[in-house]
């Protein structure tokens, strides 16, 4: 992708994660479109670049992203969590998978810690659709706390090489 496109989206992801609930909307929905079907400031996560269009994007190209997408999650009211789960679950998925690409492809394994960090956020993945309410806006605190590490994690083993 080129710079002047990163720059823009990354500042559209900016501006839309720092919307106050008041300008959001009391739902956050744009008209006529699903709140599970929008991404962050009511973009279409289709439109977003970790579509199947940009398939060579890698891991650590995206982080900034997805900083952005869980800082969004986490000011989310549990209603609008549950609604955007399908969209969490596909962006977390993709980030995974690329992650995991880039180690193959510096043949890297993951240690212990790193395993350990990746099931869990696979078990966070599978149960957050099944919760509501507090609940819910606690596990997904926590799994915020988690995808850092993992990000954390994967750029530190990134910048080892």
């Amino acid at each position: 992708m080129r710079p002047k496109v990163w720059i823009v989206l990354v500042a559209a992801i900016a501006v839309a994660a720092c919307k106050g609930k008041d300008q959001a909307g009391a739902s956050g929905q744009s008209a006529g479109q699903p709140l599970g079907q929008q991404g962050m400031g009511g973009m279409k996560m289709d439109s977003m670049p970790m579509g199947g269009g940009n398939m060579g994007m890698s891991g650590s190209a995206m982080m900034p992203m997805m900083r952005a997408h869980m800082d969004s999650m986490m000011r989310m009211s549990p209603a609008q969590m549950s609604a955007m789960m399908a969209a969490h679950d596909r962006m977390m998925s993709q980030m995974m998978d690329r992650m995991g690409a880039d180690m193959r492809n510096m043949n890297m394994s993951g240690d212990a810690k790193w395993n350990a960090l990746v099931d869990s956020v696979k078990a966070d993945l599978a149960e957050l659709p099944g919760l509501q309410g507090k609940e819910l806006s606690a596990r997904m605190k926590a799994h915020g706390d988690r995808v850092r590490r993992l990000m954390a994690m994967h750029e530190g083993m990134l910048k080892g090489m």
